[in-house]
């Protein structure tokens, strides 16, 4: 399994951090979670195609995980020569019936087609057996329909948080994971609700038993070079990467 940070930033504009986008080669397929602002443009630049994207999931719907998530379905109908045939998966959890709905009312046709699979996750989770092996999620802490995925290879499983605070639905969907891709937005010194710290971040790793920890949807205030050693002082002794939007690793 191949993973990509396609977007490790946030709402705040910053010149080198898209909004949030995480992408899988795994099985064969190119799938993708959460696709905010600069996400295409963002796989271009890591060397993905969106034209290849064959899933997307999506863990909640603010603006900076879903505004390119059109723009996808724009370029899937219309950015190339020959018409899409082969499937295009798009799944998102409760109440995603009800945002798909409102993106069809303002797009219409330019968004649609038959390739499109559209489908609601139910929000206490569940599981779906894809080529490269199971992909199950959860609820997590943020928004009320917020959820984090888990994708599980024969070498180890990978975890997206999404948005997140701390709390033992994220704990038990990351438990044995070799890797954990977590939200740590703001310093411990001025949290903000639902969202979370290094010492946030660190519990979950460590409580999980992750081997290695990815930190992503970075605000400008904790991201600074201290961060790592921050989380490593809170408690976890595993791997620590600050990630970077193009950044790859293998799971």
């Amino acid at each position: 399994m191949r993973v990509t940070v396609v977007g490790s930033g946030t709402v705040a504009p910053a010149l080198e951090r898209r909004q949030s986008c995480v992408a899988a080669e795994y099985g064969g397929e190119l799938i993708v979670f959460d696709l905010g602002s600069g996400a295409l443009r963002g796989m271009l630049r890591a060397g993905l195609d969106p034209l290849e994207v064959d899933r997307v999931f999506l863990t909640h719907f603010h603006p900076d995980h879903t505004v390119d998530l059109p723009a996808l379905l724009f370029t899937a109908r219309y950015g190339s020569e020959s018409p899409r045939t082969r499937p295009l998966y798009v799944c998102g959890p409760e109440p995603f019936a009800a945002f798909w709905k409102a993106l069809r009312d303002a797009w219409g046709e330019w968004i649609s087609g038959d390739y499109l699979e559209v489908a609601e996750l139910p929000h206490n989770g569940g599981t779906l057996e894809l080529p490269g092996g199971p992909l199950s999620w959860g609820p997590v802490t943020h928004r009320p329909e917020s959820v984090g995925y888990r994708l599980s290879g024969d070498r180890g499983a990978f975890v997206y948080t999404g948005d997140t605070s701390y709390g033992e639905p994220v704990v038990e969907l990351a438990r044995g994971a070799h890797t954990l891709l977590a939200e740590c937005s703001f310093p411990d010194g001025s949290p903000v609700e639902s969202h979370l710290t290094p010492s946030g971040v660190a519990a979950i790793a460590a409580e999980a038993g992750v081997r290695r920890l990815v930190l992503t949807h970075l605000y400008p205030q904790v991201d600074t070079p201290e961060l790592p050693e921050r989380v490593r002082a809170a408690g976890f002794d595993g791997e620590i990467v600050v990630a970077s939007d193009g950044m790859t690793f293998e799971v």
